[in-house]
């Protein structure tokens, strides 16, 4: 949508980037935190076998029903919540005031000061040197629980209208990068015994996001 012929190469620079990051923060880690060596994990692996096809297409079905079973719950859910944040409170907007607002901004969205609104341009200041807009600041916010949810938010708000080259892949490189879906950090808290190691992957992970994002706000727009 934003890349035409280099989406391809944008979306390989984005897998690379993800191995870059989590390679250089394990070599950090090695090196600040966890310098004593630790009893390795062992496991044992089954031998490799070329899949078949009914294996192949009987593990499609199972990833595809979870993921549709997903969508109908908490994107589902959670898209309807954003609707309501987006649309409260209700203002009785005339005709006439409607046009008015409408040639004195360039707002999608008539309608200003609902719910959703006031959380973006609270937390905006923040992400405003990446780009963002208010509509991809409550994108980002939204996808806390699960990154699904930053598409179908931005299709709510009509956010995507907003972005230019440099802020679509600032805006890319955040998302890729930030916290991870509570789901995550509740099963790094589980296995880990400790909270901390939740927290300081929410913070870590975001810190990086903003400064990784920042980086490539800043050279996109200064160069393409």
């Amino acid at each position: 949508m934003f890349f035409g012929r280099y989406a391809t190469l944008v979306l390989f620079m984005l897998y690379a980037l993800g191995i870059v990051v989590a390679v250089l923060t394990a070599r950090l880690l090695r090196k600040v935190y966890f310098k004593a060596d630790e009893t390795p994990f062992v496991m044992e692996l089954p031998p490799y076998r070329v899949p078949t096809l009914k294996s192949s297409l009987s593990h499609m079905w199972d990833r595809g029903v979870q993921y549709l079973r997903k969508m109908g719950g908490l994107i589902l859910v959670a898209s309807l919540v954003v609707w309501a944040l987006n649309y409260f409170p209700h203002h009785d907007v005339t005709p006439e005031t409607a046009e008015t607002i409408a040639a004195s901004t360039s707002e999608i969205n008539p309608a200003t000061d609902s719910f959703l609104e006031m959380i973006g341009k609270f937390v905006n200041p923040i992400m405003e040197p990446l780009g963002f807009h208010w509509r991809a600041t409550v994108a980002i916010v939204a996808g806390i629980p699960a990154k699904e949810i930053v598409v179908s938010t931005l299709g709510v708000v009509n956010g995507a209208s907003g972005f230019t080259f440099a802020s679509a892949l600032s805006f890319m490189v955040f998302v890729l990068l930030y916290c991870p879906c509570i789901a995550s950090v509740a099963a790094i808290v589980k296995e880990t015994g400790k909270l901390k190691y939740g927290a300081f992957s929410v913070i870590y992970n975001t810190l990086v996001a903003w400064l990784a994002a920042f980086i490539v706000y800043t050279i996109a727009s200064l160069f393409l």
